[in-house]
């Protein structure tokens, strides 16, 4: 059956309607503003959630919560990237990303974490690495360490002046006797500690001591932050430069960063050379 058959044997008030100019306009605005509304969408701009991403935000999830998602808080996280991602989007069409201090120092941070170790940094010799190490062979000094023990008398004491108690303890041991210590909340022993950790804890005045005393005798008083002690220095080593073969892997990890530094200010530099830079002189 063709077209107009079938158009002939609509009913009588129909025919006349579709025969009607009114009727053709009306088809032809339903038609045009069907098409804009399938060719606009079409022109939406389009967010896509890949395998990769919802991989990676199911391996976060794990991560965080020792277990993997289910079904519904997948959903629930690929909704909210996109939601993320729309505000985003509609902040940027809006310029609220402009003059905003926070959003351009992470944009600064992700350039600069972009654009710094790009430049591949030459294994060095051992002849450029033993260089280095002895123009830099100070950094690798080791201090005095010490095997000691000491007597403490706290200037929290109810009985007497607690200077005269360590005299007094001190003049015990010239019979052999032992010195009998205040509670004390640190070591009275250290079989291995540095003279930078006992100046840290102990003082100036302690440190000194420490590092001068003869060895297996009790020498003091000597004042700290605590109060007062007498010390006996069992052993001592002596500061010293280690040789670069017990140093030689943090002599080349200091190298490298040093080199990468250089490239990373290279890098910079070339890019100030784009940009025109004009500071305003701050007022009087």
């Amino acid at each position: 059956m063709t077209f107009t058959d079938r158009f002939e044997r609509l009913p009588g008030p129909l025919k006349s309607g579709l025969r009607e100019p009114l009727t053709h306009f009306l088809l032809i605005g339903a038609l045009l503003f069907g098409g804009g509304l399938i060719f606009k969408a079409q022109q939406r701009p389009v967010i896509v959630v890949n395998t990769q991403d919802v991989a990676q935000m199911a391996e976060y999830w794990e991560l965080q919560s020792q277990r993997p998602p289910t079904r519904e808080e997948l959903t629930a996280m690929v909704r909210e990237r996109v939601d993320e991602e729309i505000l985003a989007r509609e902040a940027q069409r809006l310029g609220l990303d402009q003059d905003d201090l926070i959003i351009r120092r992470r944009l600064a941070q992700k350039m600069a974490f972009a654009g710094q170790d790009v430049a591949p940094i030459p294994e060095p010799s051992p002849r450029t690495l033993e260089s280095y190490y002895d123009r830099t062979r100070q950094t690798y000094a080791e201090p005095a360490h010490l095997t000691l023990r000491h007597a403490f008398f706290s200037v929290e004491r109810t009985e007497g002046d607690p200077r005269l108690a360590a005299e007094a303890a001190l003049a015990t041991t010239r019979s052999g006797q032992t010195p009998v210590s205040d509670p004390f909340m640190l070591a009275l022993t250290y079989a291995d500690v540095s003279a930078i950790e006992l100046l840290r804890d102990y003082g100036p005045e302690f440190a000194q001591l420490a590092e001068k005393a003869p060895l297996g005798t009790w020498v003091g008083p000597v004042a700290s932050p605590f109060g007062w002690h007498v010390v006996r220095i069992e052993s001592r080593r002596p500061a010293r430069i280690p040789p670069f073969n017990d140093v030689k892997s943090e002599v080349r990890d200091a190298y490298m960063a040093e080199q990468r530094q250089a490239a990373n200010a290279g890098f910079m530099a070339k890019l100030r050379k784009r940009y025109r830079i004009e500071v305003a002189e701050a007022p009087a």
